[in-house]
């Protein structure tokens, strides 16, 4: 007891250390709960059932640069969403770049579409024109794509 009386603001200083620490981990545990666990949570779960092959995604590039307009192609899965961009040419039109992206669909098996999400973003080579990108949404399980608002080209742009 003698020791304590003696070194009060040690003795202070230790337990309020202590408090301090005990109180930070209850916090850290309340925001932090999942700590170390995967990104997507378990909503991967079963996606070793059903992978999308690397000939899948070549035959998707190859099909699409099989028409005139699409200048390029690229594919990207991020977890349980496959996004593909597909480049056109100028004179491309919203409709026409629709058809382009909604035809990814046939490449894909009725598990697969089942499975994952599919983003189709379609741009152009001039980038000036700001009708675009377009983008299309496929949600899991869905028949069709959602498309984003048209936009229309503005007169200043316009050249």
């Amino acid at each position: 007891m003698r020791y304590i009386k003696k070194n009060k603001l040690t003795v202070l200083a230790i337990v309020l250390f202590t408090i301090l620490v005990i109180v930070g981990a209850y916090i850290y545990n309340i925001f932090f709960v999942s700590g170390r666990k995967e990104a997507y949570g378990n909503r991967l779960d079963g996606i070793e059932n059903v992978v999308i092959s690397d000939d899948t995604y070549n035959n998707i590039k190859t099909e699409l640069k099989k028409n005139e307009s699409v200048t390029d192609v690229s594919t990207d899965l991020k977890g349980k969403i496959v996004n593909i961009i597909i480049t056109v040419g100028d004179d491309v039109n919203k409709d026409n770049a629709k058809k382009i992206g909604e035809s990814v669909l046939t490449h894909f098996d009725k598990d697969q579409l089942a499975f994952y999400d599919i983003q189709v973003f379609v741009k152009k080579d001039n980038e000036e024109l700001n009708d675009f990108p377009i983008i299309g949404y496929k949600q899991n399980g869905k028949n069709n794509f959602s498309w984003t608002k048209d936009r229309q080209v503005t007169k200043d742009e316009e050249k």
